[in-house]
């Protein structure tokens, strides 16, 4: 059987965040099918070693052979990406990132690739660049499909986009497979995680926080992650009282030793593609609290089954519903007991097939 040889371009390979990782799974789930050849191409490499598992049939490289940006070089990463598809053959070209599709775009014109756009932000945030709203509108007319996270989202390009000959579909992001993992009702320790910046919405969190910790001095509230706003966070959480029970602890290599010890989980968040934070702190069994934003909440919480979607962004209603399950392990139990409901498709094996019947579609 002839092997398909696929590509998946992404800005940095080496960085450490959720594409990076999620790459690196699905790049070894379709590696491990023994059906495909798979390359990863980086637009830079800028930190070293790959931080998350790939296998070593996986091959990678790079356009930039020192990090670089800027307008002035689109047509040298366009021609070296063209020589990359050609070099490997590629016969599927996946952008990790819509952004990237301006790149690829004329390298399809050019070799005739297949292209998939795999949005990882959701379509009404632009986050940095403005360019963005011209790729996902020309993805719309060049690339075979568009993949987003969430059926929000998928939504989103259905009512946006002006023209739509590609195929739009929601394949998400895996979960974690977790072995069984007891929940434990006497905890007193809230976690939340994720990067530092205005995005996740930390600074309504210690909003949140100072409604709920003065209030149960024996509680704690642990955040992991770090970025750009975490002297602000940490002042304004010793401004409001609250430095002996909300923690900034920094990054972590290993969140599920917090999760497993938690007894529920909260994320703050302005806006999301799909946050995998929620789905591995469920994999955990821990009732989840969160706002309702845009896009993902609402896919992965049900609501009042196994946690709580709460209003955009109303930190008193968040409080009020954190307060309910503090002061009842009854319902923390009860919630817990449900987070296995809603889990069917982002089951590995799940994400695995979507992909799979997507890169065999012909047109």
């Amino acid at each position: 059987m002839t092997k398909t040889n696929v590509a998946f371009f992404i800005n940095d390979i080496t960085s450490s965040g959720g594409t990076e990782r999620v790459t690196c799974l699905i790049s070894n789930m379709l590696q491990s099918t023994n059906n495909y050849n798979i390359v990863i191409i980086s637009l830079n490499e800028a930190h070293g070693d790959i931080k998350f598992p790939l296998q070593e049939q996986v091959r990678t490289t790079k356009i930039n052979k020192t990090p670089q940006n800027g307008i002035y070089r689109f047509p040298i990463v366009c021609a070296r990406l063209a020589y990359l598809v050609r070099q490997y053959k590629v016969d599927i070209l996946i952008d990790v990132d819509g952004i990237l599709d301006l790149y690829s775009i004329p390298v399809k014109i050019l070799t005739r690739v297949k292209l998939i756009s795999w949005e990882h932000f959701n379509y009404h945030q632009n986050p940095d660049v403005p360019y963005r709203k011209l790729s996902r509108q020309l993805a719309g007319i060049f690339a075979t499909a568009i993949v987003t996270l969430t059926k929000q989202d998928a939504q989103n390009y259905e009512q946006n986009l002006k023209f739509k000959r590609a195929k739009i579909l929601t394949i998400p992001n895996p979960m974690t497979v977790q072995g069984k993992h007891d929940y434990h009702p006497d905890s007193r320790t809230i976690v939340s995680a994720g990067r530092l910046t205005y995005q996740k919405g930390f600074d309504m969190l210690v909003d949140v926080a100072a409604q709920v910790l003065l209030q149960h001095p024996d509680w704690q509230w642990v955040v992991l992650g770090d970025g750009e706003d975490h002297d602000a966070l940490v002042q304004k959480t010793n401004e409001r009282g609250l430095s002996t029970q909300l923690h900034f602890l920094g990054r972590t290599d290993n969140l599920g030793s917090y999760l497993e010890q938690a007894a529920f989980f909260v994320m703050t968040s302005r806006f999301e593609g799909l946050p995998m934070v929620l789905l591995e702190a469920k994999s955990y069994s821990l009732p989840l609290i969160s706002f309702d934003c845009d896009t993902g909440p609402q896919e992965i919480i049900q609501n009042g089954a196994n946690g709580y979607l709460i209003p955009c962004f109303d930190a008193k209603a968040m409080a009020d519903k954190i307060n309910i399950l503090v002061e009842s392990s009854a319902i923390r139990m009860n919630l817990s007991s449900k987070t296995e409901e809603g889990n069917t498709g982002f089951q590995p094996c799940s994400v695995r097939s979507k992909w799979i019947k997507l890169l065999k579609t012909d047109n």
